[in-house]
């Protein structure tokens, strides 16, 4: 056992307690300094304790390292894909992946002529889940054309919102957090559009014999003539659809045309719209239907 004495001797004999008061003393006036760099009393510097630079260092340095694994882990976490079923309440906030088919037509809210949010359901097998995009989400979508439609494959990214009367809806967290996949439609001959379903999205193939051009100042949309091997129908394009087509100025009879368009019906007959630019393509010749729906088209 060793004695008090010796307890309060350091490895070179001199004792503890005087070791302490030159630490924190001034040498030169002798004064109380602490952990001050300069004495505050006669201003001269101070010896720095090795032990304490060092963990000042190694603080630094760990910290560093540190926050360089955080940001790492950040944006190498793969966010988890769950089951809609699976969806409980204290996930609320969570940031999840969920992936399934569109179940409807994303519905879009304007404000002043910008879409500012939208809204679309998707099923994976297990229930319904509803999406929300909001501002430049919602916008990204729109630029980009990542807008859902009825069957898409869609895979979204973002937090959950659980509310009180178990429902449950998800929040884009960005356009870019937004994976779709086109439903690839059944090609259809013009013939058997009268018997498609109303709202139905239909692929028609065929060549233009007439485009019907709006009066200057008209609000009347664009009336172009589709026929192929069954019969011809009419394509109702309004102008806004109209200027965006890729090289429209070649939609003149006798071209070749591939159209996704929506079967509506008007004054009581049955006729197709195009709803987007990018649904018409414009062909360097005529295609070869196949994949035909020999009966009614079911949307």
């Amino acid at each position: 056992m060793r004695t008090k004495q010796e307890r309060r001797m350091d490895e070179q004999g001199q004792p503890i307690a005087e070791l302490h008061a030159q630490e924190i003393t001034c040498p030169h006036c002798g004064r109380y300094v602490g952990p001050l760099p300069r004495c505050p009393h006669c201003g001269a510097r101070q010896p720095q304790r090795l032990s304490l630079r060092v963990l000042r260092l190694a603080a630094l340095l760990l910290a560093a390292v540190g926050l360089c694994l955080l940001w790492r882990m950040a944006i190498n976490r793969e966010i988890p894909l769950i089951k809609i079923s699976g969806i409980q309440p204290p996930m609320n906030f969570a940031l999840v992946r969920v992936a399934g088919k569109a179940t409807g037509d994303a519905r879009t809210f304007r404000e002043a002529g910008k879409i500012r949010s939208l809204r679309f359901s998707i099923n994976d097998g297990t229930g319904d889940l509803v999406i929300n995009a909001y501002g430049k989400s919602a916008e990204q979508m729109a630029l980009f054309d990542r807008i859902p439609r009825a069957d898409d494959a869609v895979e979204v990214a973002g937090s959950l919102t659980v509310g009180a009367d178990e429902n449950v809806s998800l929040r884009l967290q960005s356009g870019e957090a937004l994976k779709l996949k086109r439903a690839e439609k059944a090609m259809l001959p013009v013939a058997h559009v009268t018997n498609v379903v109303e709202g139905a999205e239909v692929l028609i193939t065929g060549a233009v014999t007439r485009v019907v051009a709006p009066r200057p100042g008209s609000r009347a949309p664009y009336v172009v003539t589709v026929r192929d091997a069954s019969e011809e129908r009419q394509l109702v394009i309004w102008s806004s659809v109209f200027e965006k087509i890729t090289n429209h100025d070649r939609l003149v009879p006798g071209a070749a045309v591939r159209a996704q368009v929506t079967a509506e019906v008007c004054k009581g007959k049955m006729q197709l719209k195009l709803g987007r630019a990018v649904d018409l393509e414009v062909l360097p010749a005529a295609p070869v239907i196949t994949n035909v729906l020999p009966e009614a088209a079911k949307p």
